[in-house]
């Protein structure tokens, strides 16, 4: 667990909204300079910071602490027998390949449509808002775009941060028309394979929240390590697989 004077080497300032995955609850999020933050944001990540472009953020709720760190240990995950139905489903139809981030009109057309079929609405799929959100980063190379392809058509986009011994998941988006074959499952162990392959020890999902269904799907990948934010260690989710 990183010092938390830490953050007033980078603290920007704290932003309350609603909160987006539990009803009726308040959310505050600690934002701050990415650029900043970046030497240390390994150790961020297991102090519940996140990446945002250039930004970083975890969660501060006063009155709240369902927002958990989930990460996977690489070498000791196994596939599921559903997850394997869909990696032996995925191999037959998706081509995945790893790029330097970038916008492009294939890209912003995809994301548009994922933006509609997943929340209704496309407001951020405009040029803009695409970079600011998933192209600029404040870590350099060490921020990567994993593509899907099949047949050529772009299937889904993955960011990822390539940091010390881990792999994280930033965002993942995909064509409505293929999420019949589970895209953001199969992405996801796509990107676990991609860990192991690189010798990296640990794959980080993002927020795990039990009480939220976008949220908690995560503890599917398994075994999986779980702490809240400000907690010392890590535990295991009863049922994930691992021993406390």
């Amino acid at each position: 667990m990183i010092d938390r004077s830490i953050e007033t080497l980078f603290h920007i300032g704290d932003i309350v909204d609603p909160c987006p995955y539990l009803p009726d609850k308040v959310s505050t999020l600690r934002f701050g300079d990415g650029f900043a933050a970046a030497p240390f944001y390994r150790l961020l990540l297991d102090s519940g910071y996140r990446r945002s472009g250039g930004y970083v953020y975890r969660p501060v709720c006063a009155a709240c602490n369902e927002c958990k760190v989930i990460r996977v240990p690489v070498a000791a995950f196994r596939k599921s027998k559903s997850q394997r139905h869909v990696w032996n489903r995925g191999q037959r139809v998706f081509e995945a390949s790893i790029w330097p981030p970038a916008c492009t009109a294939e890209k912003l057309e995809v994301y548009r449509r994922y933006l509609e079929f997943q929340h209704g609405k496309a407001d951020d799929a405009a040029p803009d808002r695409y970079a600011a959100f998933l192209v600029d980063t404040c870590l350099g190379g060490r921020t990567i775009e994993l593509q899907l392809r099949a047949q050529g058509r772009l299937a889904g986009v993955g960011i990822l941060d390539r940091v010390g011994d881990a792999l994280s998941s930033v965002y993942f988006y995909f064509d409505p028309d293929f999420a019949r074959l589970s895209p953001g499952t199969y992405s996801a162990l796509c990107e676990i394979d991609l860990a192991r392959r690189w010798g990296l020890a640990y794959y980080y999902l993002g927020y795990y929240i039990r009480e939220c269904r976008q949220m908690n799907y995560k503890i599917r990948f398994r075994p999986c390590e779980i702490k809240a934010p400000d907690d010392a260690g890590w535990h295991a989710e009863p049922g994930a697989g691992l021993t406390a």
